[in-house]
Protein backbone atom coordinates (compact mmCIF):
# COMPACT_ATOMS: atom_id res chain seq x y z
CA UNK A 1 0.00 0.00 0.00
CA UNK A 2 1.30 3.42 -0.98
CA UNK A 3 -0.32 6.72 0.08
CA UNK A 4 -0.77 8.87 -3.02
CA UNK A 5 -2.72 11.86 -1.73
CA UNK A 6 -4.41 12.79 1.53
CA UNK A 7 -5.41 16.21 2.91
CA UNK A 8 -5.72 18.91 0.27
CA UNK A 9 -6.35 22.58 0.93
CA UNK A 10 -8.74 24.48 -1.31
CA UNK A 11 -5.72 25.93 -3.12
CA UNK A 12 -4.27 22.45 -3.68
CA UNK A 13 -7.63 21.24 -5.02
CA UNK A 14 -7.79 24.21 -7.38
CA UNK A 15 -4.48 23.05 -8.84
CA UNK A 16 -5.65 19.45 -9.12
CA UNK A 17 -8.89 20.50 -10.76
CA UNK A 18 -7.94 23.43 -13.01
CA UNK A 19 -4.33 22.67 -13.95
CA UNK A 20 -5.01 19.05 -14.88
CA UNK A 21 -8.16 20.10 -16.75
CA UNK A 22 -6.05 22.37 -18.95
CA UNK A 23 -3.30 19.76 -19.42
CA UNK A 24 -5.84 17.21 -20.59
CA UNK A 25 -7.94 19.66 -22.64
CA UNK A 26 -11.05 18.77 -20.65
CA UNK A 27 -14.12 20.86 -20.05
CA UNK A 28 -15.00 21.60 -16.42
CA UNK A 29 -17.82 19.07 -16.68
CA UNK A 30 -15.50 16.35 -18.01
CA UNK A 31 -12.96 17.11 -15.30
CA UNK A 32 -15.64 16.97 -12.60
CA UNK A 33 -16.30 13.35 -13.61
CA UNK A 34 -12.84 12.38 -12.35
CA UNK A 35 -11.89 15.08 -9.83
CA UNK A 36 -14.00 17.11 -7.43
CA UNK A 37 -14.14 20.87 -7.94
CA UNK A 38 -12.62 22.95 -5.12
CA UNK A 39 -14.90 22.88 -2.09
CA UNK A 40 -16.40 19.50 -2.98
CA UNK A 41 -13.52 17.11 -2.31
CA UNK A 42 -13.45 14.64 0.57
CA UNK A 43 -9.74 15.44 0.76
CA UNK A 44 -10.65 18.81 2.35
CA UNK A 45 -11.95 16.96 5.41
CA UNK A 46 -8.62 15.36 6.26
CA UNK A 47 -10.34 11.97 6.40
CA UNK A 48 -9.77 10.86 2.78
CA UNK A 49 -6.75 9.19 1.23
CA UNK A 50 -5.90 7.92 -2.24
CA UNK A 51 -4.04 4.61 -1.98
CA UNK A 52 -1.95 2.91 -4.63
CA UNK A 53 -0.01 -0.30 -5.09
CA UNK A 54 3.77 0.13 -4.93
CA UNK A 55 4.24 -3.13 -6.84
CA UNK A 56 1.95 -2.14 -9.72
CA UNK A 57 2.10 1.68 -9.91
CA UNK A 58 0.62 1.74 -13.41
CA UNK A 59 -2.76 0.98 -11.76
CA UNK A 60 -2.58 3.92 -9.35
CA UNK A 61 -5.57 6.28 -9.67
CA UNK A 62 -7.13 3.88 -12.16
CA UNK A 63 -10.13 1.54 -12.02
CA UNK A 64 -7.58 -1.22 -12.70
CA UNK A 65 -6.35 -0.73 -9.12
CA UNK A 66 -9.15 -3.11 -8.14
CA UNK A 67 -7.18 -5.97 -9.76
CA UNK A 68 -4.17 -5.52 -7.45
CA UNK A 69 -3.15 -7.32 -4.29
CA UNK A 70 -3.22 -3.96 -2.48
CA UNK A 71 -6.90 -3.51 -3.33
CA UNK A 72 -7.69 -7.07 -2.30
CA UNK A 73 -6.01 -6.40 1.04
CA UNK A 74 -8.04 -3.21 1.48
CA UNK A 75 -11.27 -5.05 0.69
CA UNK A 76 -10.47 -7.67 3.33
CA UNK A 77 -8.99 -5.43 6.03
CA UNK A 78 -9.92 -1.73 5.70
CA UNK A 79 -12.95 -1.98 7.98
CA UNK A 80 -10.73 -3.34 10.77
CA UNK A 81 -9.01 0.06 10.71
CA UNK A 82 -12.25 2.07 10.29
CA UNK A 83 -11.84 2.79 6.57
CA UNK A 84 -14.35 2.38 3.76
CA UNK A 85 -14.18 2.93 0.02
CA UNK A 86 -15.64 6.35 -0.68
CA UNK A 87 -17.00 5.72 -4.14
CA UNK A 88 -17.80 2.07 -4.86
CA UNK A 89 -19.51 1.06 -8.09
CA UNK A 90 -23.06 2.42 -8.39
CA UNK A 91 -22.72 4.72 -5.36
CA UNK A 92 -25.69 6.93 -4.41
CA UNK A 93 -23.69 10.12 -4.98
CA UNK A 94 -23.27 9.26 -8.66
CA UNK A 95 -19.50 9.70 -8.43
CA UNK A 96 -17.32 7.72 -10.82
CA UNK A 97 -16.01 4.45 -9.33
CA UNK A 98 -12.74 5.15 -7.49
CA UNK A 99 -11.29 1.97 -5.95
CA UNK A 100 -8.21 3.92 -4.79
CA UNK A 101 -10.18 6.53 -2.77
CA UNK A 102 -10.82 5.58 0.87
CA UNK A 103 -12.09 7.48 3.89
CA UNK A 104 -11.68 7.12 7.62
CA UNK A 105 -14.96 6.62 9.50
CA UNK A 106 -13.68 5.83 12.98
CA UNK A 107 -14.94 8.81 14.96
CA UNK A 108 -18.19 10.69 15.39
CA UNK A 109 -17.24 13.68 13.23
CA UNK A 110 -16.18 11.53 10.28
CA UNK A 111 -19.32 9.42 10.55
CA UNK A 112 -21.53 12.52 10.61
CA UNK A 113 -19.66 14.09 7.70
CA UNK A 114 -19.93 11.07 5.44
CA UNK A 115 -23.39 9.95 6.55
CA UNK A 116 -24.76 13.20 5.13
CA UNK A 117 -22.90 12.71 1.85
CA UNK A 118 -23.85 9.05 1.46
CA UNK A 119 -27.54 9.70 2.04
CA UNK A 120 -28.14 12.71 -0.20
Amino acid sequence: LVPLSAFRSMKDQEGVFFDVKQQRSQTASERADVSAPPGHSEHHTGYAIDIGDGNVPVTNLSPDFDNTDAFKWLQANATKFNFEMSFPKNNKQGVTYEPWHWRYVGDRESLETFFKAKNK
